[in-house]
């Protein structure tokens, strides 16, 4: 008697666990998947980093760095970013503004290791006078630049720093003012959006941790 009630007993909480699963992973498929935010373009240009692909256009790139001394120009190619060569393994130009000839402003992206520096980093660079004056420096890379009309593009930068073994990602806009890319705001960290009720917060953070860690110059 005792073991029929036992099988009984058995029986119904096998039949209650099957009906609970059925239910629980019928309902949990008519919700949508969970995306994980990415960063989206801002009717902007994404910019490669890739320095395996990366060319010259001209040698004019060469004899800028050369002037700017970022390379040992006696070298026709190394491979040693402690001295490197003016060569686009290790550095990547853009102008300033669309149609700005490459002598009147530019921007660098040097390679990370390059003179001996473990990060990359991203220069600004304008005329004055005779000669091309450091406007801005950045200890990140750019990942896109959104056209402006009759302007200077806006700049979206990324930056890295690790805090307590964490690794955090910085995606901030910079726009061009007063001869220089000044700060906007920070739009997001690891790739996930900032709510817009929380930017302004986060953002002046974010601004404190690039000016202490001196990841911007």
């Amino acid at each position: 008697m005792r073991n029929k009630k036992s099988y009984w007993f058995i029986g119904l909480l096998v039949f209650a666990l099957l009906t609970f699963a059925i239910y629980y992973f019928a309902e949990k498929a008519k919700q949508p998947p969970i995306k994980k935010p990415t960063y989206v373009k801002n009717n902007g240009v994404e910019i490669s980093t890739d320095f395996n692909t990366n060319t010259f256009s001209s040698n004019q790139e060469a004899l800028l760095l050369k002037d700017l001394q970022l390379c040992d120009s006696t070298l026709k190619w190394s491979e040693e970013p402690n001295r490197p060569s003016c060569t686009p393994n290790f550095f990547r130009i853009f102008p300033l503004k669309k149609d700005l000839d490459l002598s009147v402003g530019c921007m660098v992206l040097l390679k990370a290791g390059v003179n001996g520096f473990p990060a990359r980093r991203f220069i600004i660079y304008e005329k004055e006078g005779q000669e091309l004056i450091q406007a801005n420096g950045f200890v990140g890379y750019p990942i896109e630049f959104r056209p402006k009309k009759d302007n200077y593009d806006d700049l979206v930068i990324r930056f890295f720093e690790r805090y307590q073994n964490e690794k955090y990602f910085y995606n901030c806009l910079f726009t061009w003012k007063q001869n220089r890319y000044q700060f906007v705001c920070c739009e997001q960290i690891n790739d996930a959006n900032i709510k817009p009720d929380k930017q302004a917060q986060v953002s002046a953070e974010v601004l404190q941790i690039l000016n202490e860690k001196q990841l911007i110059f």
